[in-house]
């Protein structure tokens, strides 16, 4: 067995190279496609956190609140007597004045 010639690694691939890079330029172009979409979205996700934690510290800040508010009119309320419920009166029968012009219905429907 003879070797009857040397091939030059370098002839292969300089004669391979364009084959190649002419095959995977689709591929290239939506691999790039993909990264720049995948950076913006990144980018959203990052934009949306900080926004999410000032958020949530605004509403941490106002629960706080409300709970100091809260622990202030339980307070206020232990403090003041209790008083009796007066019973609320019955309503009277409309006179005939009241029935021949209306006027206790009218008031009722501005109560409304």
């Amino acid at each position: 067995m003879a070797i009857e010639g040397v091939v030059n690694a370098s002839d292969v691939s300089n004669a391979l190279w364009p084959l190649v890079s002419e095959a995977l330029a689709p591929l290239m172009t939506i691999f790039k496609i993909v990264g720049i979409v995948l950076l913006v979205y990144i980018i959203y996700l990052i934009i949306r956190g900080i926004l999410n934690y000032r958020r949530n510290t605004r509403i941490d800040i106002t629960y706080e609140k409300v709970l100091e508010i809260d622990k202030k009119l339980d307070e206020l309320l232990k403090r003041t007597p209790k008083r009796e419920k007066k019973p609320e009166k019955p309503e009277k029968n409309p006179g005939f004045f009241a029935k021949l012009f209306g006027r206790k219905e009218i008031k009722k429907e501005k109560k409304k």
